[in-house]
């Protein structure tokens, strides 16, 4: 059998790396893991609260989804603070996707609203 064809590999929770254990202990300890996904060093899970978490190959969260509400709180404080104004702005709409790039963080709001934000809080759009 080619090695190319297996892309995905199923791991169960505590073949994690413990960074990735602490971060969902952290923020989402009520949820069980549905599935994990392994692709090279990259852990894709589902949790049973309808969340997606994409993790890095150092064990670093870059990208987020929920089926339903997503918590800024994940977001460094600077900028989940500049999340929580805006949403006020636009009738209380939510997060429901985060993605984390080299310089900015993408957020997308259930209103359609997508803004990107730099590390630092300064809005780019």
């Amino acid at each position: 059998m080619n090695s190319n064809f297996r892309l995905f590999i199923k791991i169960t929770p505590s073949k994690l790396p413990e960074n990735i254990k602490r971060f969902l202990e952290e923020n989402y300890r009520n949820a069980k893991i549905v599935y994990i996904d392994k692709r090279k060093e990259q852990y894709e899970i589902k949790l049973s609260n309808g969340i997606y978490i994409h993790f890095d190959k150092d064990g670093s969260w870059n990208y987020i989804s929920s089926d339903d509400k997503l918590s800024e709180n994940i977001l460094p404080k600077k900028i989940a603070g500049r999340i929580k104004n805006i949403m006020k702005k636009h009738n209380n709409a939510y997060v429901f996707e985060i993605n984390k790039r080299i310089e900015f963080y993408r957020v997308k709001l259930t209103n359609s609203l997508e803004i990107c934000i730099r590390k630092n809080g300064e809005l780019i759009a």
